[in-house]
Protein backbone atom coordinates (compact mmCIF):
# COMPACT_ATOMS: atom_id res chain seq x y z
CA UNK A 1 0.00 0.00 0.00
CA UNK A 2 1.32 3.44 -0.95
CA UNK A 3 1.10 6.12 1.69
CA UNK A 4 0.81 9.72 0.53
CA UNK A 5 2.88 12.28 2.34
CA UNK A 6 1.39 15.74 1.74
CA UNK A 7 4.47 17.46 3.18
CA UNK A 8 6.49 16.15 0.24
CA UNK A 9 4.06 17.21 -2.47
CA UNK A 10 4.99 20.22 -4.52
CA UNK A 11 3.15 23.52 -3.93
CA UNK A 12 1.31 22.27 -0.88
CA UNK A 13 0.29 25.32 1.19
CA UNK A 14 -0.23 23.30 4.37
CA UNK A 15 3.13 21.57 4.20
CA UNK A 16 5.44 22.37 7.11
CA UNK A 17 8.31 24.65 6.26
CA UNK A 18 11.86 23.34 6.74
CA UNK A 19 13.58 24.60 9.87
CA UNK A 20 16.24 27.24 9.35
CA UNK A 21 18.37 27.83 12.42
CA UNK A 22 19.46 31.23 13.69
CA UNK A 23 23.02 30.94 12.36
CA UNK A 24 21.86 30.11 8.85
CA UNK A 25 19.16 32.80 8.97
CA UNK A 26 21.72 35.44 9.98
CA UNK A 27 24.16 34.23 7.32
CA UNK A 28 21.45 34.50 4.67
CA UNK A 29 20.53 38.01 5.88
CA UNK A 30 24.20 39.09 5.76
CA UNK A 31 24.59 37.68 2.26
CA UNK A 32 21.48 39.52 1.09
CA UNK A 33 22.59 42.78 2.71
CA UNK A 34 26.05 42.66 1.17
CA UNK A 35 24.67 42.09 -2.33
CA UNK A 36 25.79 44.66 -4.87
CA UNK A 37 23.43 46.89 -6.81
CA UNK A 38 24.69 45.59 -10.15
CA UNK A 39 21.41 43.76 -10.54
CA UNK A 40 19.58 46.98 -11.49
CA UNK A 41 20.10 46.27 -15.19
CA UNK A 42 18.78 42.75 -14.73
CA UNK A 43 15.78 44.11 -12.87
CA UNK A 44 15.13 46.61 -15.64
CA UNK A 45 15.23 43.84 -18.27
CA UNK A 46 12.93 41.68 -16.15
CA UNK A 47 10.46 44.53 -15.67
CA UNK A 48 10.54 45.25 -19.40
CA UNK A 49 9.86 41.60 -20.26
CA UNK A 50 7.05 41.43 -17.71
CA UNK A 51 5.50 44.63 -19.03
CA UNK A 52 5.57 43.37 -22.61
CA UNK A 53 4.00 40.05 -21.63
CA UNK A 54 1.27 41.76 -19.61
CA UNK A 55 0.57 44.16 -22.47
CA UNK A 56 0.20 41.25 -24.89
CA UNK A 57 -2.15 39.55 -22.45
CA UNK A 58 -4.31 42.66 -21.97
CA UNK A 59 -4.44 43.28 -25.72
CA UNK A 60 -5.48 39.67 -26.39
CA UNK A 61 -8.52 39.93 -24.12
CA UNK A 62 -11.84 40.56 -25.86
CA UNK A 63 -13.18 44.09 -25.57
CA UNK A 64 -16.06 44.42 -23.16
CA UNK A 65 -18.39 47.28 -22.39
CA UNK A 66 -18.18 46.90 -18.63
CA UNK A 67 -14.70 47.58 -17.33
CA UNK A 68 -13.48 45.06 -14.77
CA UNK A 69 -11.77 46.64 -11.75
CA UNK A 70 -8.95 44.09 -11.81
CA UNK A 71 -8.32 44.70 -15.50
CA UNK A 72 -8.37 48.45 -14.94
CA UNK A 73 -5.82 48.08 -12.13
CA UNK A 74 -3.61 45.96 -14.40
CA UNK A 75 -3.78 48.57 -17.16
CA UNK A 76 -2.90 51.34 -14.69
CA UNK A 77 0.05 49.30 -13.42
CA UNK A 78 1.22 48.73 -17.00
CA UNK A 79 1.08 52.45 -17.75
CA UNK A 80 3.06 53.22 -14.61
CA UNK A 81 5.67 50.53 -15.38
CA UNK A 82 6.08 51.79 -18.94
CA UNK A 83 6.57 55.33 -17.62
CA UNK A 84 9.26 54.11 -15.22
CA UNK A 85 10.98 52.21 -18.04
CA UNK A 86 10.85 55.18 -20.39
CA UNK A 87 12.80 57.38 -17.96
CA UNK A 88 16.47 57.06 -18.77
CA UNK A 89 18.98 57.30 -15.97
CA UNK A 90 21.60 60.00 -16.33
CA UNK A 91 25.21 58.74 -16.30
Amino acid sequence: MIFRRPELEKDNPIAPQPYIGPRRRLAMARAAASGELSEVGDMRDTLQTLTKAASRFVNSLPKSRKADTGLKALRDALVQAEQVLSVKTAP
